[in-house]
């Protein structure tokens, strides 16, 4: 069932999405105020963007479960366009995200590529999802899916 493959696709990434939260919950918030490394201000600026990337992978994880619950009825390339994009999003932007606060976290490196192309790419391919999945239920045709005809060889 293609529907199927979307709601365990978003089902990996909500549950990838609540550790990330506990960890940056307890561990980061932890670890900054045991060391302080950081300023109050760039502490802050962490916790923030962790807080946004775990936000933003919760939310388009629901996403992701959304496309696969709507491909059960619509069919609609645009479907299969809107979960890649939400998945490519969620690595690009949140994945982004997450990376450059641990890196910056554990070794003190700010590595801005990550920052300056794979984030920002992340939040069009997020935006791009959820016009692909508007698009779909506009240009989409609801599936007729037959049941076995018993009586038929």
């Amino acid at each position: 069932m293609y529907g199927s493959k979307w709601i365990r696709i978003g089902a990996i990434f909500a549950a990838i999405g609540v550790a990330c939260g506990a960890l940056g919950a307890h561990a980061l918030k932890t670890h900054l105020t045991a060391e302080p490394t950081f300023s109050i201000e760039t502490a802050q600026t962490i916790i923030d963007n962790w807080s946004t990337a775990v936000l933003y992978l919760l939310i388009h994880s629901i996403a992701i479960i959304l496309t696969g619950l709507v491909a059960v009825n619509v069919c609609s390339k645009l479907l299969t366009y809107a979960g890649s994009f939400f998945s490519a999003g969620i690595i690009g932007f949140s994945g982004g995200l997450l990376t450059y606060n641990t890196t910056l976290v554990i070794s003190g490196t700010k590595i801005l590529p990550i920052v300056i192309a794979v984030v920002p790419l992340g939040g069009i391919c997020l935006i791009l999802g959820w016009c692909c999945l508007a698009a779909s239920l506009w240009t989409g045709n609801t599936c007729s899916i037959k049941p076995n005809d018993p009586h038929q060889p």
